[in-house]
């Protein structure tokens, strides 16, 4: 069956869906209800440095693991996937096709509870739990982004990992409008924490597959605001995003909606997205 087809016919059901426009009804269900994607496997192994062990322990008590594997089951996937979690001797998250795993190193975990603010940035905008659980859950979705393009056969125009960020931020944004701004504020803090090439760096820093820092942030919350303007109209109105930039984020953001609709939506069993869409995701301290 013609896939750019199929997903022309499911457009309409996107739109009943409300998918990244409206907020998800307030009638909600745990993460615990969900059904686990039954290609989708979890493991957790353990890191052979002591000083990883907090953030395995931490990992394992959240049920991170757990949670990823519900979040995708409205996704059907023709490949085993497996998610787990390992010591990298590298601060890094990753997808790799030749396996079909998703990686999150226990490195980076670290580096994001080391990073972050101690109670809340000095604006007072941006909490030390969304700055943690913001980031991680942004950086799984960036590898989600990666998975989705190789098992799905998706086509790509430029640069993979600008579209696997632009599949991040979209796919943040199918959330209730509390949890896409806490998953937004952490991947943008992250970031703006980040440090772009200076002056002096050598030319071949320009190199990399990944844009800079200050790009991959304004990128992301063009998107975000463009998807739904009256949840981040605040970081423009903070100085965030320039105002400049936002005035064409809606039709960034289209862009990006319209190439989900053709190539990822028709792999996406609908009726169990919308219990994905209002399940509980996060606390109430990790939405603050």
């Amino acid at each position: 069956m013609n896939r750019a087809w199929t997903a022309r016919c499911l457009a309409p059901a996107l739109v009943a869906v409300g998918l990244a426009t409206a907020a998800i009804p307030a009638a909600a269900e745990t993460w615990e209800s969900l059904p686990p994607n039954p290609n989708v496997d979890i493991v957790y192994l353990p890191p052979t440095d002591a000083k990883l062990q907090p953030a395995e322990d931490a990992l394992k008590k959240r049920k991170v693991l757990e949670e990823l594997q519900r979040f995708l089951a409205p996704l059907h996937l023709p490949h085993h996937l497996q998610l787990r979690t390992a010591q990298c001797n590298m601060i890094n998250a990753f997808y790799s096709p030749y396996d079909r795993s998703i990686t999150i190193c226990y490195e980076i975990i670290s580096s994001i509870v080391a990073g972050a603010p101690k109670t809340v940035t000095p604006d007072g905008f941006i909490t030390r739990q969304a700055a943690i659980f913001g980031t991680l859950v942004g950086i799984v979705l960036h590898e989600g982004g990666h998975m989705m393009f190789d098992m799905l056969d998706v086509p790509r125009f430029g640069r993979e990992e600008d579209a696997a960020d632009e599949t991040a931020a979209f796919l943040a944004l199918q959330f209730n409008q509390d949890v896409a701004r806490a998953i937004i504020k952490g991947f943008v803090y992250f970031w703006a924490e980040s440090k772009d090439p200076t002056a002096r760096s050598p030319m071949v820093v320009w190199a990399d597959e990944h844009g800079s820092a200050s790009q991959r942030m304004y990128n992301t919350l063009c998107l975000a605001y463009g998807g739904t303007p009256e949840a981040f109209k605040e970081f423009v109105d903070r100085g965030w995003l320039p105002k400049e930039r936002a005035k064409g984020c809606r039709r960034e953001f289209n862009l990006v909606k319209e190439a989900f609709v053709k190539t990822i939506l028709p792999y996406i069993d609908q009726p169990l997205m919308l219990r994905v869409q209002k399940a509980e995701w996060l606390t109430p301290d990790e939405l603050k």
